[in-house]
Formats: structure tokens, sequence, C-alpha cells
């Protein structure tokens, strides 16, 4: 999937797993660790579950990275500093396997390096397990897509009253 699609999961992600009752609307780094971690191994497990299912790439890659990139950096700036970590990891965690994996190839190709490189690590980017469409039949994508929206934005409005501290600036 696309970078924009993997960074609204991880945001899903972090509001779903930042439980401001527990933690307090203030909590230390040592306190929002364990949360942190979870997000992280969340974010990278959701980024194996959207790249096995079928789908096709509706954004141009180069605007999808651009424009992934500022959410991230977005949904960063937006976040009170005290859950920060939170959101920061599980946005890495969602994009990690795609930097991993592709990003060397992605630079190798654009400097015209010609490098042996690895096989891919992450086995949702081994062609056997993943759901990349080809073909241009979209249908079922367009659906995949438009159901994580929609579960993203069940996630948040469910989660409204932790989403308003972790987004309410100190």
């Amino acid at each position: 999937m696309n970078v924009i699609f993997h960074t609204t999961t991880a945001i899903g992600v972090a509001v779903l797993l930042t439980d401001t009752v527990r933690l307090g609307d203030k909590p230390t780094l040592i306190r929002v660790i364990p949360t942190s971690l979870y997000a992280f191994s969340i974010g990278i497990i959701s980024h194996g579950v959207l790249d096995f299912i079928p789908h096709c790439y509706p954004i141009n890659s180069k605007a999808d990275v651009i424009v992934g990139l500022l959410m991230i950096l977005m949904a960063i700036w937006l976040t009170n500093r005290y859950f920060r970590v939170i959101t920061g990891l599980a946005c890495f965690g969602a994009i990690i396997p795609d930097i991993v994996d592709l990003g060397p190839k992605i630079i190798d190709k654009q400097m015209n390096l010609n490098l042996s490189l690895q096989e891919n690590i992450f086995p949702w980017h081994w062609h056997a397990y993943s759901g990349s469409i080809y073909n241009g039949t979209c249908n079922v994508s367009t659906i995949n897509h438009l159901l994580l929206l929609l579960t993203t934005g069940i996630v948040l409005w469910t989660r409204r009253a932790d989403l308003k501290v972790i987004t309410k600036k100190s």
C-alpha cells in the first residue's frame, strides 16, 4: 500500500493504544515507553497486513512519499509532547518495512548505482505474499482502501476523548 495509507493506519494505532486515563494527561517518558513499543510493533504488523491484502497504488509514488512524510511530521507536531514518542514510533513502525526493503532499491534506481542488493527481509514484500495488483483490476483495492479509512475514522471517533488529550498542546 501507499505510505499515506500506512501512515493513516499508524495514527489510528497510536490513538487506539494511548489510554490517557491510565497514563494521565502528562505522563512521564517511562510511563509511555511500553505503549510506544507496542505502537511500534503494531505499526510493523499493520504494515504487513495492509501489504498482504489485495491492493493497487492509486497515488503517484513521489507524491505519496512526500504527502506521507508530511502527514507523519504533522501528526507528531500536533501531538502533545507527552505522547509524541507513541505517535512517532507508531508511524516509524508503519513505514520501516518499506525503508528497509524498498529504500535501497529506490535509491539505487534513482542514482543509477547498479548495486547488488539483498532480497526483501519482510515476507509481505516477497512476491508470494504481496497483495499488490498489477493487472489494473482495482475494484477490490478501492474497497479495501475505503474500509481502511472508515476503520481509522471509527477508531478516532470512538477514542475522541483520548484524541483530544493526545492533541492538546501543553
